[in-house]
């Protein structure tokens, strides 16, 4: 006997309608359109790792697995999902400091005077193109890296 999950076992709880609609609504997202079946299920993987729900991972990689997603793929989507999680918590974290005090603004600064005269003849007219920062100003760094080198 197969065990059902715990979604499966509390709609049918609620009743057959809810059972019935919960997974034809399941069915009809899962379905196979832009995204494929296995596009879906690594998704859900890392919307489980993102939630912390360590019983849902469990289910997820099964499925994943399932519908044709390798381990690679899976830890890769778990890693941007524990990435996703540790920035939210960082913004959560931001609530700590106090709004109210002053802080220190954060200026563009030009790499050289003829961008800085560029930017501030510009400023009124067009907005600003930056290029990323953080850890995706790495990302484009190194994939530009690489590409020079073919």
């Amino acid at each position: 006997m197969v065990k059902k999950s715990r979604p499966n076992r509390f709609t049918e709880v609620l009743g057959e309608d809810v059972d019935n609609a919960f997974k034809r609504l399941a069915s009809e997202v899962l379905k196979d359109g832009a995204l494929t079946l296995k596009d879906k299920s690594i998704i859900g993987l890392a919307c489980a790792v993102a939630v912390n729900c360590d019983s849902c991972v469990k289910a997820h990689k099964k499925q994943a697995l399932k519908a044709g997603a390798n381990e690679r793929e899976i830890l890769e989507a778990a890693a941007v999902a524990g990435l996703v999680r540790m920035g939210s918590g960082f913004n959560t974290a931001y609530a700590i400091l106090d709004e109210t005090e002053p802080r220190k603004t954060i200026q563009f600064k030009a790499k050289n005077d003829d961008l800085m005269k560029e930017t501030q003849r510009k400023k009124e007219d067009t907005p600003i193109t930056r290029k990323p920062d953080g850890y995706i100003a790495t990302i484009v760094e190194n994939n530009d890296h690489n590409k020079n080198k073919e």
